[in-house]
């Protein structure tokens, strides 16, 4: 995309955004801007969606009145990182830092102490959703669960919640488990960080590393969540004439994998049900050894695209 198409999705954008309360837009890179955006993805905008139903509308409005396709990559969550003194880094004292952008995310050897925002979440549901909604904050790592009943037909509900939890499908799976009832509010926490175990997931498709799908999770849930995102990328990716490796790293090892099948042409077959070579086995051997190693090179130098549902497959990626 260069500056002018971005100027162009900037004002639709900001057109869209006049009659979507919903909305919150923030220039993060472009012509006019000193921000750069991704070297993947290029220049782009910070917007806030208020769910993945909200994110389809946008998109389908974008397209329908302006003609534009834009990409909703996963939400960006502040991490506080603080580096400690070792023989690695020669420091003398902590250096603590805000990351944003997972391709500042400290190496698995590095020694540091990493804190996650955490929210002061409300909800408000009917009582017959009493159950499905605790089990949904236990879910997404919320402690500190108090309710309330605050008539016969209505409870509320008050927990901590790690803001990675909360600003990614927290919204709709709210409104999944209470048949749409459920309301949600966010506050910030006192403190707003919280020292956790977490991991960093890169994902590779063909041994290239994909940083716009990589997210960061507590370690524990890794593995689980980093198999969800595989067998959901195998699903929304197209098939290409070579074979498409997906995998997942946690540090330096895989933690989970998966293949998309390449198309394959009979190429032993000519001119309908004529066969090649008639009965000459050898010389159908060597057909299909070329055709073997035309898609192993394939495999190497083929390039993968990415739609908007790899994109999804990460922000859901816990439902």
């Amino acid at each position: 995309m260069d500056g002018d198409e971005f100027d162009q999705l900037a004002a639709a954008v900001d057109k869209l955004a006049l009659n979507d309360t919903g909305l919150e837009v923030t220039k993060t890179s472009g012509s006019n801007s000193e921000v750069q955006g991704g070297p993947f993805l290029g220049p782009g905008l910070r917007i806030g969606f208020q769910g993945l139903l909200h994110v389809e509308i946008f998109r389908q409005r974008l397209m329908d009145e302006f003609g534009l396709e834009a990409i909703v990559t996963q939400p960006k969550v502040p991490y506080r990182i603080t580096s400690l003194p070792s023989k690695n880094n020669n420091l003398e004292e902590p250096v603590t830092r805000i990351v944003e952008d997972l391709a500042e995310w400290p190496k698995p050897a590095e020694r540091v102490k990493i804190e996650e925002p955490v929210v002061q979440v409300r909800i408000v549901a009917p009582v017959e959703y009493v159950g499905n909604v605790m089990k949904l904050i236990t879910s997404k790592r919320g402690f500190g669960l108090e309710t309330e009943p605050l008539d016969e037909e209505t409870w509320l509900f008050t927990a901590t919640m790690p803001w990675a939890e909360v600003v990614t499908d927290f919204h709709d799976a709210l409104k999944n488990n209470t048949a749409g009832y459920g309301s949600l509010d966010t506050s910030e926490a006192d403190p707003p960080f919280q020292e956790s175990t977490l991991a960093k997931v890169d994902l590779f498709l063909n041994n290239d590393i994909v940083e716009p799908l990589a997210f960061v999770c507590h370690s524990d849930q890794a593995q689980a969540q980093a198999r969800v995102v595989c067998q959901k990328l195998q699903e929304v990716l197209p098939r290409r004439q070579f074979v498409v490796v997906i995998q997942a790293k946690a540090g330096n090892k895989i933690i989970a994998a998966e293949r998309i099948k390449a198309y394959r042409k009979d190429v032993l077959t000519t001119g309908g049900s004529k066969t090649v070579g008639g009965g000459d086995v050898t010389r159908k051997m060597k057909l299909l050894a070329k055709q073997k190693k035309g898609k192993k090179k394939l495999q190497q130098t083929g390039k993968v695209s990415l739609s908007q549902e790899a994109f999804n497959s990460v922000i859901s990626r816990s439902t």
